[in-house]
C-alpha cells in the first residue's frame, strides 16, 4: 500500500468550505428526517422481520457493521499503519477521526435521552415521545438512540481514510452508508440519528484531516528552514 495522497494546505484552503457545510447539511437533513423517522422505522422493521430473498442483503449489512464498531475500526486502522510506514506517524490523527466522532456521539447519547426504534411505539406514538427528556439517568441503551455511534465512528474513518486514500474515497462511503443502513433496519436509530452522527463523523474527521495537514507543513517548512 502506497500512500496516494499528502494533505497540503492548498487542499486545506479548498476543502475549508465543505468541512463546515457538508456537516450542517446532514444536521439539516437530520432535522428533515424527523417527518419520517416513525414510519421509516416502522418499514424497517417489517422489512427485517420478512427478510425472505432479501436476507443477503441483511447479512451484508451484518459484515459491515463492524467497520463502525470500536473494535472493527482499530483493525483498519492498525492494518493502514502496518501496510504503510508512513502513516506510523500519523496514525494518532486517523485514531482521532474515528474514535473522536464516536465518542463525541456517545457524550450526546448520556445528554439526549431518546428511546430506540426497537423501545419505541411505532403504531401510535408520535417521534416527539422518543424524546423524554435530558440526561440519561438509566444504564440501559435502549434510550440511547440519538445520536448513531457507530454511524459516527463509521463516517470519521471512512472521511479520515479518504483523505489519505482518494482512490478509495468511494469504498469508504460505501462502508460508512452500510453502517448507518445497518442501525436503520436492526431498529437501533431513527434516520436522524443516523444522518446526526454521520455530520458529527464528518465533522470530526475532517477537522483531523485538517490538523495531520497543519502538522505536515509545519514539518516541510522547518526542514527548508534548516537547509
Amino acid at each position: 500500500m502506497t500512500l496516494e495522497h499528502v494533505p497540503n494546505s492548498a487542499d486545506s484552503e479548498r476543502h475549508g468550505l465543505a468541512r463546515i457545510a457538508v456537516p450542517l447539511v446532514l444536521f439539516v437533513i437530520a432535522i428533515g428526517c424527523l417527518t419520517i423517522d416513525i414510519p421509516t422505522a416502522r418499514l424497517a422493521h417489517w422489512c427485517f422481520e420478512h427478510q425472505g430473498y432479501a436476507k443477503p442483503i441483511f447479512e451484508c449489512l451484518d459484515r459491515a457493521e463492524a467497520f463502525g464498531h470500536a473494535f472493527g475500526a482499530l483493525l483498519v486502522i492498525t492494518t493502514v499503519v502496518l501496510l504503510d510506514p508512513r502513516m506510523r506517524y500519523r496514525w494518532g490523527w486517523i485514531a482521532g477521526g474515528t474514535f473522536g466522532a464516536g465518542l463525541l456521539a456517545n457524550a450526546i447519547k448520556l445528554v439526549v435521552v431518546r428511546t430506540r426504534p426497537r423501545a419505541s411505539d411505532l403504531i401510535d406514538g408520535s417521534v416527539w415521545q422518543t424524546f423524554q427528556g435530558w440526561i440519561q439517568r438509566e444504564s440501559s441503551s435502549g434510550k440511547q438512540s440519538f445520536p448513531s455511534g457507530h454511524t459516527a465512528t463509521a463516517v470519521g474513518l471512512a472521511v479520515v481514510l479518504a483523505g489519505l486514500y482518494p482512490r478509495g474515497k468511494w469504498l469508504f462511503a460505501t462502508m460508512a452508508t452500510l453502517v448507518g443502513l445497518h442501525r436503520i433496519f436492526h431498529s437501533a436509530h431513527f434516520p436522524s440519528d443516523v444522518f446526526a452522527a454521520a455530520g458529527i463523523g464528518w465533522l470530526i474527521g475532517s477537522c483531523c484531516l485538517y490538523g495531520d495537514s497543519r502538522r505536515l507543513n509545519r514539518a516541510d517548512s522547518s526542514d527548508q528552514l534548516s537547509v
